[in-house]
């Protein structure tokens, strides 16, 4: 995105500006340790209020709003976001001790509600062994008592 007097276009100074997701600065925890302890979930947690602010401030943009409308039907809640504001700044007014206690209770609800819904293997039923094309499913009519498709109903 550069020309050839080396100087940024417009195109790559909006690009780079735009706001990034919700950061915890949790990043040096991979995502296959989501299993951890409540003990250590607050212990590398700093809360940006500013990066909170923007996020829920870009959420209530009227562009933001429509495009939800749009894809969905429905005006977008930015109830999460401003939970995230509110507890950055709940936590810059708390001792340390504190602040991290709220942040402990805030994650593991933010867990519980994260593992209450639903997913994948809700959905799916683990294969205990690959298929070969000749097997048959669970669903197919060779396992079914009536195979006529005129009294099937």
């Amino acid at each position: 995105m550069e020309d050839t007097t080396g100087s940024r276009t417009a195109a790559a100074h909006i690009a780079e500006d735009t706001i990034p997701s919700f950061d915890w600065e949790d990043t040096t925890r991979s995502a296959s340790s989501s299993s951890t302890s409540s003990s250590d979930l607050s212990e590398d947690f700093t809360c940006k209020a500013s990066l909170a602010f923007d996020q829920w401030f870009a959420c209530l943009t009227v562009g933001k709003q429509l495009s939800n409308y749009y894809r969905y039907g429905e005006k977008r809640g930015c109830g999460k976001h401003w939970s995230k504001l509110s507890l950055c700044m709940k936590m810059k007014l708390r001792s340390e001790e504190s602040g991290k206690d709220l942040m402990r209770a805030f994650r593991e609800k933010e867990q519980a509600e994260r593992d209450a819904r639903p997913n994948v293997l809700d959905v799916w039923t683990l294969r205990t062994t690959p298929w070969d094309g000749r097997q048959s499913d669970d669903h197919s009519p060779d396992q079914t008592e009536n195979t006529d498709p005129a009294t099937a109903f």
